[in-house]
């Protein structure tokens, strides 16, 4: 079954996309946004739409495929809700805390909440004493993701390709993961 509404420039797959894409908060958060430096699109609906090409360019094969839409859906779509919130507030976590309300699956939510920690962790690299502070972040980001690592490395994978993004903070973090894994 798959939907195609006026205001989406996507194609809803499952009756959960449609379920989620019908609540006035989700429809409200693909709508935000402005074009800015990773986000040239702007609003949040043509970044769901570009990690959705990705999930499919990269993850099609993958028994993944349709949590990672899932994911894609929602992980922006807080944004406004965090900017309300004030400069301490999480997208991330708005993210999973409306997911919560469609879905237990813990894999999902995790990625939800922690999908911009390892873009964080590496942006720690650009401060004088920031090595000192990334590795352990990265280690503890790989630790608190464990049997979810690989789903969070799939959606990363698909959201580090869009925009003008640089994929350099993906690249170090999977030698973060390989270092560990040493």
């Amino acid at each position: 079954m798959t939907a195609s509404y006026p205001n989406h420039p996507f194609i809803l797959e499952t009756p959960l996309e449609q379920i989620i894409a019908a609540d006035p908060a989700w429809q409200a958060g693909i709508e935000w946004g402005y074009p800015r430096p990773g986000h040239p699109e702007g609003k949040v609906k043509y970044h769901i739409q570009e990690v959705l090409v990705n999930i499919d360019r990269f993850c099609a094969n993958s028994p993944d495929r349709l949590r990672l839409r899932l994911i894609a859906l929602l992980h922006d779509t807080f944004k406004y809700q965090a900017k309300s919130k004030g400069a301490n507030s999480s997208h991330g976590y708005w993210a999973r805390q409306f997911a919560e309300q469609y879905l237990a699956d813990e894999g999902i939510l995790i990625v939800l909440e922690l999908h911009d920690e390892a873009y964080k962790s590496w942006q720690l690299l650009a401060r004088p004493a920031g090595h000192a502070e990334a590795e352990p972040g990265a280690a503890v980001l790989i630790d608190r993701l464990g049997r979810h690592l690989d789903l969070f490395m799939q959606f990363y994978l698909c959201d580090s390709h869009t925009g003008d993004k640089s994929t350099a903070h993906y690249v170090w973090f999977k030698k973060m993961i390989d270092k560990k894994e040493v």
